[in-house]
């Protein structure tokens, strides 16, 4: 793992309710992201994650993954060779975020983020335009096809309907673009299917 690469984890339940309604690489069930970041004390992890934007040791990130006793769950991503000047403008600006509250409605507004909105917003500043696309956000179930009910009940809570359609990104359809290359995938990764 050097500076720059993303690392897609599954965070909780296999069923929660973000690995539920999002399909990554492979079809694993990633439901977080951050990017590496090598420092003189090691390595950590920049990530949007309650309560707000921060650095985080590479060993608490990956034990966050583990699930009844097995090992860590991610896939390990870098930019293809192309796109890697862009590493140090987008870790620039992700470092200037630090401390910005975490979006826990997950809206595509700049007040909060969440962990993919932070990794589009960083390479959007540092490409100068859209880098990781967003796309209408999601909230069904991917096995039902409704929304599923755990987002009703989530948004209920903040008094608002689920956003569905409205713009956004999510780790799993991020960890599939075409502008990174895949150097580890977890077998014991939910839904991965290669």
């Amino acid at each position: 793992m050097v500076t720059g690469d993303l690392i897609f984890t599954q965070i909780g339940s296999p069923d929660n309710a973000i690995s539920s309604v999002t399909e990554g690489y492979g079809g694993a069930r990633v439901n977080h992201v951050g990017m590496l970041v090598e420092t003189q004390l090691g390595k950590f992890v920049l990530e949007a994650f309650p309560p707000e934007v921060r650095l985080t040791h590479i060993h608490v990130y990956l034990n966050r993954s583990r699930w009844e006793g097995g090992g860590h769950r991610y896939i390990g991503a870098r930019l293809k060779a192309q796109h890697r000047d862009l590493i140090e403008g987008a870790l620039a600006y992700g470092m200037q975020q630090r401390d910005v509250p975490y979006d826990a409605r997950y809206l595509p507004d700049e007040s909060a983020l969440y962990c993919s909105e932070l990794i589009v917003d960083m390479f959007k500043h540092a490409s100068g335009g859209v880098f990781f696309p967003e796309s209408p956000m999601d909230f069904r179930d991917i096995a039902t096809g409704e929304v599923h009910p755990a987002w009703v009940d989530y948004y209920g809570y903040f008094g608002m309907p689920v956003p569905e359609g409205k713009a956004g990104s999510n780790p799993g359809d991020m960890s599939k673009d075409e502008k990174l290359e895949v150097y580890h995938v977890s077998s014991n990764l939910t839904g991965l299917s290669i």
